[in-house]
């Protein structure tokens, strides 16, 4: 054969191959809802550090007010996932047979020393008219949402093991920002505040600490999935927790503040790296295991408060699935800091 043939023919063996060549799988689209808060920062990282790309996944983010908001479109099917904070509502939606299920856990309660505190007074300390948690008994109390939300669930923890109710105290819907200057006017006795509110509190010198570790430990904040993610997509939804994981762990101990880390975080939440480097780092587990104890403990303070609209205990079936996190520590093996 001669050597312009073989060229020919070579030319044409290579055509043919690209031809019968696979193109490259598109990227499966997952639509989040997320509240623009650290509590969910392995989720920011999953994106930003190239996890979710790596599992050929396209994330569209949608920013939500509140867990309440984005629980209604999970449950519809229109959003895939979420980060979510729980709340009542999150209980009234499970009883109803909402179609959703809580697939692991965002940022914890810390053991010891936690950011959420309950801030009295200084003059009401000082005058020795409050002691303890007992002597909030009809004085106002600045909680940001109102009852039902995972602050309410800390001061029902609170006011309980006090030998109150909820009944007892007047609670007043504010919001964070204003609480440092409620508590200076004395528009409210006390407030549930977190950083940095509650730093502006103590260092204005108007308020004490009263109450803090309230619920040491406890899962407020989740990752929920819809019925019809799990259903229709479940490889994805799989492969979506991968790197949910793999964001989890790249911001564990030292890492959190890696340049990248922060960068990261930055996209999503509104803050300031110094304030992020000067802040207390949230407990983020590393393989985001969901602690089902701390889910029925809410549930239960909720309905213990009044604030579901059910009275009967909901079944475990009913509002998680652990199948996701147990499928990426299979693909990923044990975390090794």
């Amino acid at each position: 054969m001669k050597k312009g043939k073989l060229v020919v023919c070579f030319i044409g063996v290579v055509a043919l191959l690209m031809s019968l060549a696979s193109p490259a799988a598109a990227a499966d689209k997952v639509k989040v809802a997320y509240v623009a808060i650290m509590n969910f920062a392995p989720l920011y990282l999953a994106i930003e550090r190239g996890f979710m790309k790596e599992q050929n996944i396209e994330v569209e983010m949608q920013k939500v007010a509140s867990g309440t908001e984005a629980m209604a479109f999970l449950s519809q099917g229109s959003l895939d996932a979420g980060g979510i904070g729980i709340g009542a509502s999150t209980y009234n939606a499970f009883n109803k047979g909402f179609d959703l299920r809580i697939v692991g856990s965002a940022a914890l309660q810390p053991w010891k020393n936690g950011p959420t505190v309950c801030i009295i007074r200084k003059d009401l300390r000082d005058s020795g008219r409050v002691k303890s948690v007992a002597d909030l008994k009809g004085m106002k109390v600045a909680i940001a949402g109102g009852g039902g939300t995972a602050g309410a669930y800390f001061m029902a923890r609170a006011l309980k093991a006090a030998g109150l109710t909820v009944k007892d105290i007047e609670i007043v819907n504010l919001a964070a920002p204003d609480m440092p200057l409620a508590i200076e006017k004395s528009s409210v006795d006390a407030a549930l505040a977190g950083s940095p509110y509650s730093d502006q509190i103590l260092a204005g010198g108007k308020g004490v600490i009263l109450a803090k570790d309230m619920a040491p430990g406890a899962m407020t904040t989740v990752y929920m999935y819809s019925g019809k993610f799990i259903k229709e997509r479940p490889d994805t939804a799989k492969r979506f927790m991968v790197a949910l994981v793999q964001g989890s762990r790249a911001m564990q101990g030292s890492k959190y503040l890696d340049p990248a880390n922060l960068k990261g975080y930055l996209r999503y939440v509104t803050s300031t790296e110094a304030a992020i480097r000067k802040g207390t780092p949230q407990v983020y587990d590393p393989d985001l295991r969901m602690y089902i104890d701390s889910v029925k403990n809410m549930e239960e303070i909720f309905r213990w408060a009044g604030w579901t609209n059910y009275t009967t205990e909901i079944s475990q079936e009913k509002m998680a699935d652990a199948s996701f996190v147990a499928n990426a520590l299979k693909v990923l093996g044990p975390y090794k800091p």
